[in-house]
């Protein structure tokens, strides 16, 4: 079999079929596209990109299946022939879970056509309308299985037990991603906040059987482990990916990637045929910013990026949170009507960095008891350390160009003041 060698997982083995997947053009494409966007203009060896991420993913997908399958295959019930063919899904649906990504990777999630639905959608047409199609079918003779539903894994139309667990193994709030990413984007960035244990992590990982199929979970020896692993991702997201700097060139880029399409599109959208799509990435974005003529390629191209000028302090209850949205909205309203987005621009950002429950209320990471395989307990209950990290995380920043920042800088101070005497 032939090997890469990887910075973080050491040799990563695949077989002459992934190879041929792995030297498809459309594949060859993620090399050209940055793993963090425009992190590199922030920390300047964040050059990786979506290439060896890819390979990690699969990578460590291979692992934790390996692994789960020893634990449980007296009780899984698969025979070889399955465990053959459910391996090789996991692989490649892993594998090719971000060849949809457009330039820029997150930077233009919002910019596909409403078609296609995200880079998902876009992953799943690749899969099954470009050159990766035949060589997956081919894979797949031998194992029953074809490019629809590899493509399915990623789309989120599987729906048959042991496809849903596949999926959950790379697409889950505790899947090989996550694993993958934080300690790829640690490492190339130069900080420490995204490692934990993996090997642990691998140890501790197992199945167990709830509402009619097989889930992963953790067993209860490993919650420390998870818990690093959660306050990593918690840091990367605070210090490296909501970093002040990167925020204001992922804006920069959004809007200069918008005037881009409606240039070259009309439609100020990423095109929705695979062969036009294929086409784009980060190199073809950066020449087309050199001859646009757009106030957004001068500032992305040479790095003169807006200061921020303003960024809003936490709010101790949920009354002053409230009122403090409402402020920050109200300014944003004045402020977009008073200059133009290339002098001032407002950055507010909101999510939270883990979810400990799904919408039906079943937890999205479950420890598994040590008395009795059948019992799981929410990680939420067993890990009071992180459960407070549900929270989302806000930011709302204010950025001005350098001429006008003591301008907009006062300005907003005395909107602030006013508008928080106002509420009282």
């Amino acid at each position: 079999m032939p090997d890469i060698r990887d910075p973080i997982h050491g040799f990563i083995y695949i077989s002459e079929d992934e190879q041929r997947i792995i030297d498809t053009p459309s594949f060859q494409r993620l090399r050209r596209i940055r793993q963090l966007a425009t992190t590199y203009l922030l920390y300047p060896s964040a050059e990786h990109t979506r290439f060896p991420h890819s390979l990690g993913v699969m990578h460590v997908s291979s692992l934790i299946f390996d692994k789960v399958f020893d634990k449980r295959k007296d009780v899984l019930g698969w025979s070889h022939e399955e465990a053959r063919k459910y391996r090789q899904m996991l692989r490649l649906a892993s594998l090719l879970h971000d060849v949809g990504h457009a330039p820029f990777s997150h930077v233009s999630d919002d910019l596909f056509d409403q078609s296609v639905k995200g880079h998902e959608g876009m992953a799943g047409k690749i899969i099954t309308e470009s050159e990766i199609a035949p060589i997956i079918d081919k894979i797949g003779e031998e194992y029953g299985f074809n490019c629809h539903g590899i493509a399915a894994l990623i789309t989120g139309n599987a729906f048959n037990n042991e496809e849903r667990l596949l999926a959950d193994i790379f697409a889950s709030e505790l899947d090989s991603d996550k694993m993958d990413y934080l300690l790829r984007d640690s490492l190339y960035t130069g900080v420490k906040y995204g490692h934990f244990d993996l090997d642990r992590i691998l140890n501790v990982i197992s199945l167990y059987f709830q509402e009619d199929r097989w889930k992963i979970g953790i067993e209860h020896d490993g919650v420390e482990a998870v818990e690093g692993l959660i306050l990593a991702r918690y840091f990367m997201f605070t210090q490296v990916y909501l970093h002040r700097t990167r925020r204001i060139y992922d804006q920069i880029m959004i809007q200069l990637l918008k005037d881009i399409l409606r240039a070259e599109t009309g439609t100020g959208r990423l095109p929705k045929d695979v062969r036009a799509f294929i086409q784009w990435d980060d190199y073809s974005v950066i020449e087309k910013a050199k001859t646009i003529q757009s106030p957004w390629a001068e500032r992305f191209l040479n790095r003169v990026h807006l200061k921020c000028i303003w960024e809003s302090e936490p709010a101790l209850t949920l009354e002053e949170r409230i009122v403090q949205r409402e402020s920050e909205l109200q300014i944003k309203e004045e402020l977009e009507s008073r200059y133009p987005p290339y002098q001032v621009l407002v950055d507010r950002y909101q999510k939270p960095p883990l979810k400990f429950t799904l919408s039906d209320g079943s937890p999205t990471i479950s420890i598994i008891s040590k008395e009795d395989p059948a019992i799981t307990y929410s990680m939420k209950d067993r890990a009071p350390v992180i459960a407070k990290l549900e929270e989302p995380i806000y930011v709302c920043r204010i950025y001005a160009d350098t001429d006008i920042a003591k301008e907009v800088r006062d300005y907003v101070r005395q909107r602030s003041a006013v508008l928080r005497r106002g509420s009282k």
